[in-house]
């Protein structure tokens, strides 16, 4: 990237640009601040430079705190939002707070920072392209959220809804001979909330299966140790003959990939494939599900990777459970039962105490096709003035994994659109 004195001038200063901002009162004195959708907000204290844009109006007795700015720009904040999200912009603040501080404080220098603009004859047109780009990304995000919030109220529905009258739940403490039978004193499972939420699903009118039962085979992800595999190259960036590398860390509350780093090895390494069931077992408890073929672009994850395999599954089941280990996790089921500090551990050998309902088949696919479920894009041309609306005609079809999916193509397009317009370049507006 160039320095910012080299290029042409097409950069300008948020403190030179119309517009205004709000700073939060002292939470002490709440005074709603009357967000609303599409504000801005902007950190300028502590975790400096982070950014987040407002979902919906339903923010009522909300506020933010001194360290928060809510952003209101002249000019369109779409494409500001845009480069507020990208590392250039958090390059700029860092590099102007003192170093060595255990708390950064920007205070009014985050104003300071420079946004590039396109320096060209049809640069409204390229502020534009880069609007409805960045628009369509973020109401992708709303979508996955939307949709992965129907999937938790699906399965609190079928679970609630469906429990054997005859009978009532009463907490006991733990004997003797059920702490011997489980054989643990390292776990909350002994919790009256634990053993309340157990109850519901062994209650569930259609019944339950363990673990055991399921027909998975379970293992851990490659171990990368220089002592198993040699050797590697890690990249942040995609190279050619590299695996592409999930890590657990990344993976989100939404069953998706918040990035992927890149590894270089030259041996053979274990690759993910369609079906694999990846949860991380680590403080999070999250879960993805392969859903189309890995072999395109080999990928592989770590040792902290528990997989759980299976050849006669269909696939929808496999989402389904998918989903379920996502739900226990929210659920704060998996940690109870998890061992250790720092959000605890859910080892191999505590998955056979895991329990899943026996939901019927129809439930499980209507809960599946929430994640997986591609369909064709809207068969209306794709134009500048209809970009937002056409993506999100579509986004109403696809479901989690393909929203993901096409979420990132449109990453790698405005991460490029916007490399151009920093290098003073020239950017091809295509449609």
């Amino acid at each position: 990237m160039a320095p910012l004195s080299s290029g042409p001038s097409n950069y300008r200063s948020l403190r030179t640009q119309p517009g205004d901002s709000v700073v939060a009162l002292n939470p002490n004195a709440f005074d709603d601040p009357g967000l609303r959708d599409q504000d801005i907000l902007l950190s300028k204290d502590s975790n400096v430079g982070e950014c987040a844009i407002v979902d919906g109006d339903n923010w009522k007795h909300h506020t933010f705190s001194g360290g928060i700015v809510r952003l209101n720009p002249s000019f369109d904040r779409y494409y500001l939002f845009s480069f507020l999200k990208h590392e250039l912009f958090r390059t700029q603040i860092l590099a102007k707070i003192p170093r060595g501080a255990t708390i950064k404080h920007a205070k009014g220098l985050w104003l300071d920072c420079l946004i590039p603009f396109p320096n060209q004859g049809d640069a409204d047109r390229v502020v534009r392209y880069v609007s409805v780009i960045m628009q369509a990304i973020v109401d992708k995000e709303k979508e996955i959220k939307a949709k992965h919030d129907r999937m938790t109220q699906s399965i609190e529905q079928e679970l609630f809804n469906n429990q054997d009258p005859t009978a009532t739940f009463t907490y006991h403490e733990p004997t003797i001979h059920e702490i011997r039978k489980l054989g643990r004193l390292d776990a909350s499972m002994y919790a009256q909330d634990f053993k309340s939420k157990y109850f519901r699903v062994t209650n569930y009118r259609h019944g339950y299966t363990a673990y055991k039962d399921l027909g998975f085979s379970v293992g851990r992800g490659q171990n990368l140790q220089i002592s198993s595999i040699g050797k590697s190259v890690y990249s942040e960036i995609e190279k050619p003959n590299f695996y592409r590398l999930m890590l657990p860390k990344h993976i989100t509350e939404y069953g998706t990939v918040s990035r992927y780093q890149w590894l270089g090895n030259k041996r053979d390494l274990a690759t993910l494939s369609k079906g694999d069931v990846v949860f991380g077992g680590e403080a999070t408890f999250r879960c993805i599900v392969i859903c189309d073929s890995a072999q395109a672009v080999p990928t592989i994850s770590n040792i902290h990777a528990i997989i759980l395999r299976s050849t006669s599954i269909p696939m929808y089941r496999k989402v389904f459970i998918g989903a379920w280990l996502r739900f226990l996790g929210r659920w704060g089921f998996s940690r109870a039962m998890a061992v250790g500090g720092q959000g605890g551990s859910l080892a191999i050998k505590y998955f056979q105490q895991l329990i899943f309902p026996d939901f019927p088949s129809e439930k499980q696919v209507e809960i599946a096709e929430l994640y997986h479920n591609p369909s064709p894009p809207p068969g209306t041309s794709l134009t500048l003035t209809n970009f937002v609306d056409w993506h999100r005609q579509w986004n109403t079809n696809l479901s989690i994994w393909e929203l993901d999916h096409e979420m990132k193509i449109l990453q790698q397009l405005l991460a490029d659109v916007q490399e151009r317009i920093i290098q003073g370049q020239e950017v091809r507006v295509p449609l």
